[in-house]
């Protein structure tokens, strides 16, 4: 495997299959030849039953409200488990959506000036400043994110260190095998859609990736699989998020999970983490 498919995204037609993901998981922890690292990752699998699983459902949120057909498939999911005998539980969630979302928002945008050309970036930092102080614009948090001080991106990293411990603990005790959240605050839009209204209600079209947000950024594997169909027939999803390295215990867990859920589960889209 060269360099550009071990370190780049595939892309293939269609969800990739259980088997291919764990392919692209052995890949992505053997070090190649030419990096020259004296280390080897072997990510563990779990061979747990659905009935021997401990679960949180995070469902729902203020930041980031999801609709009610979601709501529905979430909580028909859950009954689902349950008569499965897993132990389910809902939760608030183990970190504050709107504050992760927002050092997501932060890093990333930071992350994303690398390849920004010298005069481009010149540009931005001249705009920024002239920037007022009260513009809570959509526009001035980008450019303030993509023009902040290296002080600034040490502060926010020191905040991601504290994000992950707090996941780590919410894993860490056993209360917890698993913690499901939606993927989306409604099913599938349609290609090309740049509007976003759940129940009636127009929302940030950015608030379509706000649960898919909250674990990347810390490191965290997570897996979005489908659960149900809208009533225009897109899919509906939930992400489930795991302890790091648990990627392989993710997929052991979602390949028990869809032939409950019979024909509403057609594919699984395991997300690199972080």
């Amino acid at each position: 495997m060269d360099h550009q498919q071990r370190h780049g995204h595939p892309r293939p037609p269609g969800p990739p299959p259980f088997r291919d993901l764990n392919l692209l998981l052995a890949a992505l922890t053997t070090p190649s030849p030419d990096e020259n690292n004296p280390w080897s990752v072997t990510l563990p699998t779990a061979q747990r039953q659905i009935g021997q699983l401990r679960v949180a459902v995070w469902a729902d949120d203020a930041s980031c409200p999801v609709d009610r057909n979601i709501a529905d498939a979430v909580a028909a999911l859950e009954g689902t488990l349950a008569s499965a005998g897993a132990s389910v539980h809902r939760t608030a969630g183990p970190v504050g959506f709107a504050e992760s979302l927002r050092l997501f928002e932060q890093l990333l945008h930071a992350t994303t000036t690398a390849a920004t050309a010298d005069a481009a970036g010149a540009a931005e930092l001249a705009a920024a400043r002239d920037l007022h102080t009260d513009d809570a614009s959509t526009r001035a948090a980008i450019l303030r994110h993509r023009t902040q001080t290296h002080r600034a991106w040490l502060r926010a990293n020191e905040e991601r260190l504290r994000l992950q411990q707090t996941w780590h603990r919410f894993f860490a005790d056993g209360q917890y095998d698993v913690l499901i959240t939606p993927a989306a605050p409604t099913a599938a839009i349609p290609a090309g859609s740049r509007s976003l209204t759940v129940d009636g209600v127009e929302r940030s079209f950015f608030d379509q990736t706000g649960w898919a947000n909250l674990t990347s950024h810390v490191g965290l594997p997570s897996l979005v699989m489908p659960i149900a169909h809208g009533a225009d027939g897109l899919p509906i999803g939930v992400q489930l998020v795991g302890p790091a390295y648990s990627d392989r215990t993710l997929l052991v867990m979602a390949g028990h999970l869809a032939p409950l859920l019979g024909g509403r589960a057609e594919g699984v889209i395991a997300p690199w983490s972080g």
